[in-house]
């Protein structure tokens, strides 16, 4: 279910080359490919930060994860440090959704009714629904917690910044008591916040009985992974929390002050033991 194709996607139709690009920062290898094609090409994806294009006949995520789908498009929200708005600047329902276990909907929970449950519907022949982009959780009202219940389902919130934890904490007691305990918790970092009020997020999530998932910012324009680092921030925080966050299930014994991890070295922490230890 989970297996992303990692990096560009691309495909031949005829004798035009369709090149599917997630990040900005595939760009210039995506256009390497291009200069390669004797033919027509067609660049797209988010990573293009062009609107969406039609591919009459087939479905660029198809060759990202069969598994995937949209029943949705766009996100009423227009959030600053998301792309959506520009990607798909209309929220519109897909009745005619193809029917997948991986909900790729920028804002599910912004749907009409029907068409919620049209969805769930169709979502009951899988064993496991996951909600990959993470449901709003101001829009998450009991009526929908109970809908979702109807499936075997993990559910993801997003915890963007402190201001929001009221509704983060309602939704997740909500979720758990009608929907799921299999929830997830995306927090992102380096947008608008500082190390002490990311860290605070990170464990607070923690303290409710989740492993949280750290989502370091990347602009809109960037042209290289992980290389902005926000004001009051050093990438050697942003990549030690990162890289300690997102291994809790190997490091939950360790405390994140005795953590420590050394550049250039993104596969693995190194631990070490305080005197006062």
């Amino acid at each position: 279910m989970y297996q992303w194709r990692k990096g560009i996607a691309s495909w031949e139709c005829g004798k035009t080359l369709y090149i599917s690009v997630p990040f900005t920062w595939l760009m210039d290898e995506a256009e390497k490919m291009a200069e390669l094609h004797k033919g027509p090409v067609l660049i797209g994806g988010p990573g293009s930060m062009q609107p969406n294009q039609k591919c009459p006949g087939f479905e660029p995520l198809l060759f990202h994860n069969p598994s995937a789908t949209f029943t949705t498009r766009g996100c009423p929200n227009g959030c600053g440090f998301c792309a959506v708005p520009k990607l798909e600047p209309e929220f519109k329902e897909i009745p005619d959704f193809r029917p997948a276990p991986i909900i790729c909907d920028n804002n599910f929970t912004a749907a009409s009714r029907k068409h919620q449950e049209r969805v769930v519907e169709r979502l009951k022949v899988f064993t496991l629904v996951d909600f990959n982009q993470g449901l709003e959780c101001g829009r998450f009202k009991p009526e929908l917690a109970d809908l979702l219940g109807n499936l075997h389902c993990k559910v993801r919130f997003a915890f963007d910044h402190v201001s929001f934890e009221s509704k983060v904490k309602a939704a997740i007691d909500l979720c758990r008591k009608r929907t799921t305990k299999n929830i997830g918790i995306y927090v992102l970092i380096g947008f608008n916040d500082s190390p002490a009020d990311a860290r605070y997020r990170l464990e607070l999530v923690r303290s409710w009985g989740i492993r949280p998932n750290a989502m370091r910012f990347q602009p809109l324009d960037a042209k290289k992974k992980n290389a902005y680092v926000a004001p009051g921030w050093t990438e050697l925080e942003l990549m030690r929390m990162m890289n300690y966050y997102n291994k809790l299930r190997w490091l939950e014994h360790v405390r994140y002050e005795e953590f420590e991890y050394r550049v250039g070295e993104e596969n693995q922490g190194h631990l070490f033991e305080t005197e006062a230890s």
